[in-house]
Formats: C-alpha cells, structure tokens, sequence
C-alpha cells in the first residue's frame, strides 16, 4: 500500500524546523520577514496583474526599484555600502544590487521575467469565412490544445513609420474585448479524437479570431486595419516592427475550499522574480553585495541580447566593479563572478495525483512542502546538460533554510526519463559561481492556469531574502 502524502511528508519531505508554530494557512513563518503573509500575496497578485510580458514585468520592477530609492549603475561615480542600484538592458533584463560591507562577495538570485506566450507573425492578419484572423508563433514550451478557447489579451508594442512607440495592453481589463482560438465542438470531432494530443491541435492552427466582417461584401481585414489606423495609429507594415504577443486575459484566482492554492498565467517565473524582487527591496545593509538578475529568455533556452547566456550578468558585474574604487579594477570581475555564489530562483513541477506514476515519490517536491532545492535538473537521462550543486554548497543553503526556520523540501521532476527541463543555472555556473535552482513548486506549469501553493510562495520569498542577507 502506498505511503499517504502525510506520512511521506512526515518521512522526509518537509525539512522545516518544528520550533515555529505555524502561520496562515500552516505555513512556518520566517520571524525575520518584515512582510506580513497577507500582504504578501496580495502585493504578488498586483504584480503578476501588471506583468504579463517581459517588458512589462522589467517595467515593472524597474517602478518598484525607483521606488525604493535604486538608481542608475551609470549614474554613480563610486560605490558605497548600502548604495542602491540597477541597470536596464533594453528594457527586457533588470539587474539591481544593493551594494554590501564585503563589495567584493556576491550573492545573487537570477529569475526570468518571460513566460510561455503567443507571438504574432510579422504578416499577422488574414480572412476566411467572414472572420479575421491573427497568425501566431507559440514562444516557450507549450502543448496548443491547452491554449484554445480561453480569453487572450493582445499586449507589447508597435513602432510607426515614424519612430513612434505604440503600447498595447488590449483584453486586460473585464470592459474590454478579448481574444480567441476556437476548438471544434464535439458533434465535429469524431476525427480529431482518434489523433495524438500532439497531432489534434497543432501549432500552426493557433489562429485567434480577432473581427468579423459585417455588411454583404465588406472585408474582415480591412475592417481590422482601420481600426488600428483610426484608433493607435499603426498600419499593417507596422507589424513587421512589433514585439506583440497574446496571453491570458484573467487575473490571480484563489483555489479550493481553503483558497490554499492560487491559479493563473505566468506563475513559472513571475512567482520567483517576485519573491526575489521584494527580499532584495527589503535588504537594506548586506555583507556580501547582494544581485537581483531578473533575466529574458529563459523560455526558449536562454537565447538572445537579454538572455542568460549574454553578457548582461557580466557587463553589469564589470561596471559595479569600475565604480568600487581604487581597490577594485575591471579585469576582477570575472575573478568576483567565479567566487559569487548565486540562487537559480526557478519554478519546478510538483506532485499531481492524476499523474502519479511519472514521479519518484520519494523527491519529488509536493504542494505546500515548500521552496524546493534541486540539487541538479536535467533534460534527459543521464544528467545531461545538467547544472549540478555541489555538496558543499547545498550545504551552504541547508544552514540557511533551517537557521532561519523556512519551509523547505529537496526535488527532481520526475522518475528518469520521464522528462526534465533547464533553467539559467547551466549557464551561469559556466562562470564558475556556485549555483542551485530553488523555487516554488507548480502544477499545470506552461497552461494558461498554473497553480501554486501560497504557503511556498512565501517560503521563497523568505528565502531569497535570507540568502542575500547572510
């Protein structure tokens, strides 16, 4: 008979100490938090509302870090212990540091601020049956027929002819027109049940409705057009200079009988870069120089000017270093990024009772178990292309986790060969830093409705914090 999940919890899954009572909704309080649990959540709530893109989410943070009394890395002339700072990078990647009392240690917690989406095409609109249409291009890993039939906003930016910067954010509120990619009804389907999940909805057949044509005769395209001309301004060739994408159009719900649970889009990374953003705005006189990395990309391998695998992470360390003063030249940086240590604060798959057989009970992380350390992740067998912690290190981070009394459990994905995934945390230990992914975990990861547990969500939080002021 197997174990219940109390008494495999009981066993091994929960590492917290017992000396705290228990909190809301039985999560163990970090009495050093300045941020009480309520207002947690519903400061994340607000956030991942106003972040459904990259750029939003980099806007975003950037408003929260001004707002904090960070200012522009360029705009200082030397750095001093306590100095508050970030850098822009093309308005998709965020670094901010708070400046410590040993500037030449750092500790640094990397998160990514895209989420899997639906780019438009650069030719985006076409018509058939008296409807338009927008072409899209899935970005991230994602299962299609996960996506159809649910309310899409149109958001991202359009520049005109004339350099003009044109901002979307259409379907976002309740009084506004959404989007959508109809399935077929059940009466039709008898064909496209006998497919694979993988063959019944493809990608190239995301096509979101987006008008209909109304008079004998009139064209659902130009219908669309005019609109866009009479209303932002933008025509069609305009498209081809856009970075538009749609997404989900619903906010944070709460979920269960407990409302233990929350439920909504883009929690795989936003859950992290949250949490990781407030514990850095709460560090005010750190030892070690504390980083908040909120990087792009990471979806598609971390590929491109505002990945993990660019220079962002390197640049911005090598100015902080140019601005430490005489004791600090630019040719330390790469040594002050070999002896950083840093957080991969990612999200991971938790244990889903409908699926049991894919996982290894024994590690796998559960709902409200936790932040969840992954010693390593891997995207097939063998530990291939894994990033992998060292005992020393996760040591390092057990000492953290326990003197502060947070919530924790250990995790892998699945059994092997089941799956895996990675995370920035490969391409940052190329820099020879020590690095361990910890994070959350969520069900339904990559659907337009993930879930967390809010009790884990709080525990990365008060881990992030105590690792950048330890």
């Amino acid at each position: 008979m197997p174990l219940s999940y109390d008494r495999e919890q009981k066993a091994s899954r929960r590492y917290a100490t017992p000396s705290q009572s228990a909190g809301n909704n039985g999560i163990i309080r970090n009495k050093e938090t300045h941020m009480d649990y309520q207002d947690y959540i519903q400061n994340y709530r607000n956030f991942v509302a106003s972040s459904l893109t990259e750029r939003m989410c980099s806007r975003e943070i950037i408003s929260r870090l001004q707002a904090s009394g960070f200012i522009p890395l360029e705009e200082v002339k030397q750095l001093s212990p306590g100095d508050r700072v970030y850098r822009n990078v093309k308005d998709r990647t965020v670094l901010a540091a708070v400046a410590g009392k040993n500037p030449g240690n750092l500790r640094i917690v990397g998160s990514h601020v895209d989420s899997p989406k639906l780019d438009l095409k650069p030719v985006p609109f076409f018509e058939d049956g008296r409807l338009a249409l927008m072409e899209l291009h899935d970005y991230g890993w994602i299962k299609p027929y996960q996506w159809v039939n649910t309310p899409l906003a149109l958001c991202g930016i359009v520049y005109t002819a004339d350099s003009r910067q044109i901002s979307f954010c259409l379907g976002c509120r309740e009084d506004e027109p959404v989007f959508a990619i109809p399935d077929l009804p059940p009466h039709l389907s008898g064909k496209q049940m006998k497919k694979t999940a993988e063959e019944a909805f493809t990608a190239e057949q995301m096509n979101a409705l987006c008008a209909n044509a109304g008079k004998e005769g009139e064209s659902a395209v130009d219908k669309v057009l005019s609109l866009l001309k009479n209303n932002y301004g933008v025509d069609a060739e305009d498209f081809t200079c856009a970075d538009l994408c749609l997404v989900p159009a619903a906010p944070l719900r709460d979920v269960g009988f407990d409302g233990a649970l929350l439920g909504g889009y883009g929690q795989d990374d936003r859950a992290c870069v949250f949490a990781s953003l407030q514990g850095l705005l709460e560090t005010t006189s750190p030892t070690s120089t504390a980083v908040g990395f909120f990087v792009d990309k990471e979806e598609v391998a971390s590929t491109g000017d505002t990945s993990a695998q660019s220079n962002a992470l390197r640049n911005f360390i090598a100015m902080y270093t140019r601005k430490l003063g005489s004791d600090y030249s630019p040719y330390d940086t790469e040594f002050l990024l070999e002896k950083a240590q840093c957080i991969s604060a990612d999200v991971t798959g938790g244990f889903d009772p409908n699926f049991a057989d894919l996982y290894d009970r024994r590690n796998i992380a559960y709902m409200g178990g936790g932040i969840a350390v992954q010693k390593y992740g891997a995207a097939g067998s063998g530990k291939f292309r894994a990033s992998e912690a060292s005992a020393e290190f996760m040591q390092t981070v057990r000492s953290i986790l326990n003197a502060h009394d947070i919530s924790w459990q250990t995790g892998t994905i699945s059994k092997l060969g089941e799956g895996g995934g990675g995370t920035i945390a490969q391409f940052i230990s190329r820099m020879g830093m020590d690095c361990v992914d910890a994070g959350p975990p969520l069900l339904a990861m990559h659907t337009s409705f993930e879930l967390s547990a809010k009790s884990d969500l709080y525990a990365s939080y008060s881990f992030y914090k105590a690792f950048m002021n330890s």
